[in-house]
C-alpha cells in the first residue's frame, strides 16, 4: 500500500465506497516520502486497496476494507479532531469495524482530503505527517478483519503562501516606447514558478481586464531540510529600470504615450496551486506607475523679424 496526493485537475461525484482509481492521476508530490502543501489549502490523498483483499471483494468474500486516517506531528504524536473529507470536500464517510456507517470512528474510505488551515490547528512553517492504515472487514457480524501494524505516511511540510511587492512606485520614462515590453520590478516569496495576475489603467481611466504572467525568475531547488527557509525568502524579480526582464511583462500598446498604472490582485507558487479549493486572492499594496514619455524632436531656428 502507498499513499499518494492526488491532481487537482478532474471533478468527481461523490463516492459512497472505496475508489478503484483515484479520481485525478497522482500527482505533485516532492518526493517519494515528502509532499509541500500551502497554509490554508486543501489536498487529496488516496491509497489503493491491498490487491488481496481487492481480489476477495471483488469474488464476494469479504467487504471493501476501510481505513484508518489521521495526522501527526513531525514526532509523532497524533493531533485530534482533524476533519476528513472526500475528494469532493464534503464531509468523509466514517465506519465501525464491519462497515457499517458510524461517526467517530476514524476509519474511511481510501480516498480522502485534508485542509491545511489555522482553524484545524496547523502551522505554516511546521512539518506534519499523513498516516493511514487499511483494515480488512469480513462477511461476519461478530468477526473483525485485520488492520495493518505499520501505517503507511507521508511527510507534508505546511509552507506559508508566496507573496508579492512592487520595488519602487514607478518608472518608465524617457526611452521607454509603445509597442513594447516593460517590465516591472517586484519582490516575491514562495517556491516558484510564480504565476502573476494584474490589471492595467491608461492615464487614470478604468482597469483593463485581469491578465496572468508568469515570472521568468527561476525556482529556487530545495530539500526537506531547506524548504521551510526558501519559502520565505524575498527574491527580487528585476524590471526594466535594471534591464531585467524576471519582473511582470506589461505589454504597452502600439502609439499611446501617457502612464499606465499597474495594480496586482493575486500570485500564486506551484505550491499553492495544489489546492482542491481556489485560494483567496492575495495581490500586492499599491500600484506602479508606468510612465511612456516621447521625445521631442526639436524644430529648426527660425529668425524672426524685428518688431
Amino acid at each position: 500500500m502507498s499513499l499518494v496526493i492526488l491532481g487537482t485537475m478532474t471533478a468527481v461525484a461523490l463516492h459512497a465506497q472505496n475508489v478503484a482509481t483515484p479520481s485525478a492521476g497522482a500527482a505533485n508530490v516532492e518526493s517519494g516520502t515528502s509532499d509541500y502543501v500551502t497554509i490554508g489549502s486543501r489536498v487529496p490523498y488516496y491509497v489503493q486497496t491491498d490487491p488481496v483483499i481487492q481480489a476477495m471483494t471483488d469474488a464476494g468474500t469479504m467487504k471493501q476494507s476501510i481505513f484508518r486516517w489521521f495526522v501527526t506531528t513531525a514526532a509523532d504524536v497524533t493531533i485530534p479532531g482533524i476533519g476528513i473529507l472526500k475528494y469532493d470536500g464534503t464531509a468523509a464517510t466514517q465506519y465501525d469495524a464491519f462497515r457499517n456507517v458510524q461517526a467517530g470512528t476514524g476509519y474511511y474510505d481510501n480516498e480522502i482530503s485534508i485542509v491545511w488551515s489555522t482553524g484545524q490547528g496547523f502551522a505554516a512553517g511546521t512539518q506534519y505527517k499523513v498516516k493511514v492504515a487499511e483494515k480488512s472487514v469480513t462477511l461476519s457480524s461478530t468477526i473483525q478483519g485485520c488492520e495493518d501494524a505499520t501505517p503507511e505516511e507521508l511527510n507534508v511540510f505546511v509552507l506559508a503562501r508566496p507573496t508579492v511587492a512592487f520595488d519602487g512606485t514607478e518608472g518608465g520614462g524617457c526611452g521607454i516606447n509603445p509597442g513594447t515590453d516593460f517590465y516591472v520590478p517586484l519582490t516575491v516569496t514562495g517556491l516558484g514558478n510564480w504565476e502573476v495576475t494584474y490589471t492595467v489603467s491608461y492615464n487614470g481611466g478604468a482597469a483593463g481586464a485581469p491578465q496572468t504572467y508568469t515570472l521568468n525568475l527561476a525556482a529556487p531547488a530545495v530539500t526537506d531540510a531547506t524548504v521551510i527557509a526558501e519559502s520565505t525568502t524575498p527574491r527580487t524579480a528585476a524590471g526594466t529600470p535594471t534591464s531585467g526582464t524576471d519582473g511582470l511583462r506589461v505589454s504597452l500598446p502600439a502609439g499611446q504615450y501617457g502612464y499606465y498604472d499597474v495594480t496586482i490582485t493575486n500570485i500564486t507558487d506551484r505550491i499553492s496551486r495544489k489546492s482542491q479549493d481556489a485560494l483567496a486572492a492575495q495581490g500586492a499594496a499599491g500600484s506602479y506607475r508606468i510612465y511612456v514619455v516621447p521625445t521631442p524632436t526639436t524644430s529648426p531656428i527660425q529668425h524672426l523679424k524685428n518688431l
